[in-house]
């Protein structure tokens, strides 16, 4: 066996070994609360790679933690008003014919939520009164969770969900415009070095800095635009971030975003398949996104991400 193989087969076992009786898994290894977050990635990672038991229960307490009104908490019963992870959720059960039902009560909930500046009143208040950040509130997205304004991550993550959704009909007309905002709005909150970070480009007057993971989510969802100026120079600001990166959560997300846009992701996947002690990461997001990282052909696949 290769390397590479005895390193993702570890990975694979260690996940399988952190999966809860209820089919989810806990952010932190020393957690036996489950959250959807890492069970998400742990059910993306471990669908395509191993037997189907495990990928099986993942899926059914995906579709078991649902709220009610069609979104996902943060944590199983918790936040049941919803969260981002709702468009997480809404890829990492792929095209399932037994999830369907739960997927378009998602899909639903997600089409209904937007960031607070949408709202005719807070366009007005972010032209006018609070302008300690720098952006246009006509180009909205999504929010970490309700009834706050819009954010690179869950922007990209919805976008990305929506590109599963495979029309927009039967109530889900107004689909192409979410993500025509959305797009906007991410094309808009650019970093002026090049890059994202977690919200705008300019806060308070002063350009902020893009960060790595954020950069590389954001344009995993923008791979249909990659001739964007603003896309380029994020992907040239990440491909010179990624020499410095060590971090494995970083590192994953900057060899995911790459090897998208078809940059060679040989050197980085090398780096971080010799991570010392990977197994022994507490955070188990981190560790299935290493396992990600490294199969990324599939992974891009199963994110539904255009390469």
């Amino acid at each position: 066996m290769t390397t590479d193989a005895i390193v993702l087969s570890n990975l694979l076992a260690e996940l399988a070994l952190r999966q809860l009786p209820c089919g989810g898994w806990a952010a932190l290894r020393s957690s036996a609360q489950p959250a959807i977050e890492p069970s998400c990635y742990c059910a993306l990672a471990l669908s395509s790679a191993l037997s189907t038991s495990h990928a099986e229960r993942a899926f059914e307490f995906l579709v078991q933690s649902q709220n009610r009104n069609g979104s996902w908490p943060a944590f199983a019963g918790d936040d049941q008003e919803g969260a981002w992870v709702t468009a997480l959720a809404l890829i990492s059960l792929r095209d399932l014919p037994v999830a369907m039902p739960a997927k378009l009560k998602g899909f639903e909930w997600l089409m209904n939520f937007a960031g607070r500046e949408s709202d005719w009143l807070w366009k007005w208040k972010f032209r006018t009164a609070d302008r300690h950040v720098r952006f246009d509130p006509v180009k909205f997205g999504w929010p970490w969770f309700p009834t706050t304004v819009s954010w690179v991550v869950p922007t990209a993550w919805s976008l990305l969900a929506l590109k599963r959704f495979p029309c927009s009909c039967g109530g889900f007309e107004q689909a192409p415009f979410r993500v025509g905002r959305g797009i906007e709005m991410l094309l808009d909150r650019a970093c002026s070095g090049g890059g994202w970070n977690a919200g705008n480009g300019v806060v308070y007057g002063a350009p902020v800095a893009p960060h790595p993971d954020d950069t590389a989510i954001a344009l995993l969802a923008l791979t249909d635009h990659r001739q964007e100026t603003v896309v380029q120079g994020g992907l040239q600001y990440l491909e010179h971030a990624a020499v410095g990166l060590n971090a494995p959560w970083s590192l994953a997300w900057a060899i995911l975003a790459l090897a998208a846009y078809g940059q060679d992701v040989t050197s980085l996947r090398r780096r971080l398949a010799s991570v010392p002690d990977l197994l022994s990461i507490d955070d188990t997001s981190t560790l299935a996104l290493v396992l990600l990282a490294l199969d990324h052909n599939q992974a891009l696949l199963d994110l539904a991400v255009t390469s």
